[in-house]
């Protein structure tokens, strides 16, 4: 049996002990309600354990699936060949360790084909026989993501407009040689523009002459993390100002609490209803880690709890049979916020730039024996449809 799932089931068991002690009694003395407390305090720790597990596991079979294809560079062996892009990814990694006065002139004409704007180079989009740096990168900022992963993704080169149905037209019965009746639909569309997201990582001279740290694993491992956060906390809370519009401001009004603090059942009912069955059946809900723990006590009118964990790898926990999706960058329950938003979170639409830029700083930090490496990438995200998901509002 796997480590993750004997801890997924030491996990249920705790949920099933907690459980047990809540329905042995209409209200928890002190020591019941410490008991609870610590078993769920216990089964929340398990899932984060299980999930950094399954993300180790995740990256491991990745890697297996490509073997010989994750780098393990020596730049200083670096053999110069045009086959499937790997003379730029080899001209790539020698500038990034080395620094372009280092390269030679052929070296130099290769890497020009992928010049960016600012000065730097795209991270390669390189063969079939090497893992490219540009995908480790996006691997690991998708392993990193809560939200993003329910989103539709699409790749773009610049600005693109979705087209969206505002009102849809409708049919109807028509007698026999009478007139048709109109219907028109209303059309609206949705423009992204990507906004610029950067960072820089600063590294020893020692460490990028170091030839036995595999050195694209490292950059791919940092960049993904900084950018998987800096898109997460954007694609859920972003203003729309200089960054994408977060799916809180765009979702659809569904309940307004009674309390600025407190959910209850029925108002988690009422969201659930409050969408058309269509978005219903592919809704999924979205809150984070807080909102859970104050979530997982609620009952339904027959006093059944409504938050269902799940004993099987991979697969989500969910209320009302539809899954639960955690992002710690939605909304906290406190008046006028939206901490609690349930739909099809695929009409939440992200456009991303393929390309990663990368370059090399060497004299910003210089005086401290460190090189700058500065990565930029371009994205934007807004809800297509406000009727698509909508939130629980505070009081």
């Amino acid at each position: 049996m796997s480590q993750s799932k004997e801890m997924r089931e030491q996990r249920c068991k705790l949920i099933a002990d907690a459980r047990t002690v809540m329905d042995s009694t209409e209200t928890l003395d002190t020591e019941q309600r410490s008991k609870v407390d610590s078993m769920l305090n216990d089964a929340d720790n398990l899932k984060k354990d299980i999930d950094r597990i399954e993300l180790i596991e995740s990256e491991e079979r990745a890697m297996k699936a490509s073997s010989g294809k994750v780098s393990d560079l020596a730049i200083a062996n670096i053999e110069n060949t045009n086959e499937d892009g790997s003379a730029y990814r080899n001209a790539f990694m020698k500038y990034v360790q080395k620094g372009k006065s280092h390269l030679f002139n052929e070296e130099i004409r290769t890497l020009d084909e992928g010049t960016a704007s600012a000065g730097g180079y795209l991270a390669p989009l390189v063969s079939t026989d090497q893992a490219s740096l540009q995908n480790m990168i996006i691997e690991t900022m998708d392993a990193a993501q809560g939200f993003t992963a329910s989103a539709t993704v699409i790749n773009v080169s610049g600005d693109i407009t979705i087209p969206t149905e505002a009102t849809v037209g409708a049919a109807a019965w028509t007698a026999e040689e009478a007139a048709y009746s109109e219907s028109d639909a209303a059309f609206g569309q949705v423009t992204l523009t990507p906004y610029k997201a950067t960072t820089i990582i600063k590294v020893t001279e020692e460490l990028l002459k170091d030839s036995v740290i595999n050195l694209e694993g490292y950059l791919a491992t940092n960049f993904g993390r900084r950018f998987a956060t800096v898109l997460e906390t954007a694609f859920v809370n972003g203003t729309g100002s200089a960054q994408p519009t977060g799916i809180t401001a765009s979702a659809g009004a569904g309940v307004t609490a009674a309390s600025a603090t407190v959910v209850t059942w029925d108002e988690m009912y009422s969201l659930f209803y409050s969408l058309k069955d269509s978005y219903r059946r592919n809704g999924s809900w979205l809150f984070n880690t807080t909102t859970l723990a104050e979530l997982r006590g609620l009952k339904d009118s027959d006093g059944r709890f409504i938050w269902e964990a799940s004993p099987v790898a991979g697969q989500p926990d969910t209320i009302l049979g539809r899954p639960v999706v955690i992002s710690d960058d939605c909304e906290h329950t406190a008046t006028g916020e939206k901490p609690i938003m349930f739909g099809d979170m695929s009409y939440y639409y992200i456009a991303m730039r393929q390309n990663v830029e990368i370059q090399r700083l060497d004299e910003l930090y210089a005086a401290n024996g460190w090189i700058g490496l500065k990565a930029s990438l371009r994205a934007d995200g807004e809800l297509t449809s406000s009727e698509a998901v909508k939130a629980i509002t505070m009081a």
